[in-house]
């Protein structure tokens, strides 16, 4: 069998189309509210912990306990109105990088025990695994979201620890930033 040019030129606009069309619903029902949703916990927490870690640790611990039955709400909501399948190879694979991002990890670095900070740092440096995984895996905006706020967290830890809690503030910006991209200019 042979594919003509012109068979091939219609194939290949058929793809752009489904492309554009997932983009649209992705634009309109997925990214941008979870993006908003973590980047104002990560806002608050940061601003939190610049003004006195230890006295709003339960405060952080409320937050992020809100931020996830609020991005379960937003999936099962959104989830009604896409019908998408999920990826059980990736929800496979964003297990495995949580379970030692937060459990294997942290055991043989003692990082959560060697300061509020590097644990942290640890911690947020997981979740942009994730985000790198789900750019390489899905749409490269995440890639590169999760690509720029690691090296925001790894300035702040390691070249300006004074201004640390400063730079997370800044990676949460730059996720609510992102959630403006994606619902108003992402094509």
């Amino acid at each position: 069998m042979e594919i003509t040019p012109e068979d091939a030129a219609k194939a290949l606009q058929e793809i752009k189309l489904s492309q554009a069309a997932m983009r649209s619903a992705i634009r309109s029902h997925r990214g941008h509210l979870f993006l908003w949703l973590w980047g104002a916990i990560w806002c608050a927490m940061a601003t939190l912990n610049w003004i006195d870690p230890f006295r709003f640790a339960t405060a952080n611990n409320l937050l992020t306990a809100a931020g996830v039955l609020a991005s379960f709400a937003i999936g099962i909501i959104q989830g009604r109105q896409i019908n998408s399948r999920v990826d059980r190879r990736f929800v496979g694979v964003v297990a495995a990088v949580l379970l030692f991002g937060y459990g294997v990890i942290p055991l043989v670095t003692h990082s959560f025990q060697a300061s509020y900070a590097e644990g942290y740092a640890v911690s947020m440096l997981t979740w942009m695994l994730v985000y790198v995984i789900g750019g390489i895996w899905f749409d490269t905006y995440w890639l590169w979201v999760g690509i720029t706020v690691t090296a925001l967290i790894l300035a702040g830890y390691l070249i300006w620890p004074a201004l640390f809690w400063g730079f997370m503030l800044l990676a949460g910006l730059m996720l609510v930033g992102t959630g403006f991209y994606v619902r108003h200019f992402w094509r």
